[in-house]
């Protein structure tokens, strides 16, 4: 039986990570928008599944692709469903161009017209309706769907005619949560900007006070400060690529690993209910997902000189696989550029 949206949005707000996969059985999901295709590998690079498409994020244990108008997924072992058709054609911003429930049964996708009026469609395997149409909150932004899990669903505050450069661009936006009884959009207070949103409602935040922190709000408001980044000149308050532990113990991100004006990439973790966070295997490295068994996978990556990169080995760049304590790595694979990966 298909879940109501009550149903939905009442699921519990003390929900316990899902369970996760053994080492053996998991893949890691390429999304390669040069090709516009997602490839399924296994820890040892064998690919198992190529689909085209575009990866837009991961829900009930399967990787969700959007190709054109038609909504799919890929099961762990290679298999590829259908879920349902688009009525109308989304604005492509990757992970979150289209939401979809735990249970994949249902999901939520935006269209925006040229005074940024947000429409907000829900979509199920046998329909697409138009359940929402909410203004422009300040006539320059409009809300882009953001994740649903089982603490409900969420939204971001984005603002259009973005642009700009540096080591640390990150787009990243104010929460927003999405009441799928009500269909309204409501601005989370404090302001969130959102790394990620874990499945017992707590909130991983930007937070620029002090500058260079992350918060980790639980769902009761209290409020955890973590100094991520350094400290001290151009870059030192910078981060990004933050990336949450499996069990929602820990974090991860990057920031500079050395003293202005050099900049050179370090992987940092840290505990969530910890104040400051250590560095984490070699510079150079950007993370991008954090294995069940502790491993993470990581990018090498150097700084341009013009943001004042310091010495680093361009022919290392590509993906790796590194212990849980960051002391060894080995090659993955040399992804192409903007690859993306993540696990499931």
């Amino acid at each position: 039986m298909t879940p109501t949206l009550a149903a939905a949005a009442s699921a519990s707000p003390s929900a316990q990570p899902s369970p996760l996969p053994a080492a053996a059985d998991l893949r890691l999901v390429i999304d390669d928008f040069n090709r516009s295709e997602v490839r399924l590998a296994r820890l040892d690079a064998t690919r198992t599944a190529v689909v085209k498409g575009r990866y837009v994020g991961i829900a009930g244990g399967r990787v969700i692709v959007l190709d054109g108008k038609t909504v799919q997924t890929i099961n762990p072992n290679g298999t590829v469903t259908n879920l349902g058709q688009l009525t109308a054609t989304p604005e492509f911003v990757g992970l979150g161009t289209i939401v979809v429930n735990p249970q994949l049964s249902q999901w939520l996708y935006v269209t925006r017209d040229d005074a940024s009026t947000t429409t907000i469609h829900l979509g199920a395997p046998t329909s697409d309706t138009v359940i929402a149409t909410v203004p422009s909150p300040d006539g320059n932004a409009y809300y882009q769907p953001f994740t649903w899990n089982s603490s409900g669903a969420y939204m971001v505050r984005e603002p259009i005619g973005l642009g700009g450069a540096g080591p640390f661009l990150e787009y990243r936006f104010p929460l927003a949560k999405f009441d799928l009884t009500t269909h309204r959009v409501t601005d989370v207070s404090p302001r969130c900007v959102a790394y990620q949103v874990l499945d017992d409602g707590t909130m991983i935040c930007r937070s620029s006070n002090p500058g260079g922190s992350i918060e980790v709000r639980s769902p009761s408001g209290h409020s955890n400060l973590i100094q991520l980044a350094r400290g001290g000149g151009a870059s030192g308050d910078l981060y990004m690529s933050v990336v949450v532990s499996p069990d929602h113990k820990r974090m991860i991100a990057a920031r500079n690993g050395v003293k202005d004006p050099v900049l050179n990439y370090q992987i940092a973790i840290a505990d969530l209910t910890s104040s400051t966070a250590n560095a984490f295997g070699p510079l150079d490295y950007l993370p991008d997902a954090w294995l069940p068994d502790g491993r993470v996978v990581a990018d090498h990556r150097c700084a341009i000189s013009e943001w004042g990169g310091g010495p680093c080995d361009a022919s290392l760049d590509g993906t790796y696989i590194f212990s849980s304590d960051g002391a060894s790595h080995t090659l993955f694979y040399k992804l192409a550029s903007g690859a993306v990966v993540a696990y499931v």
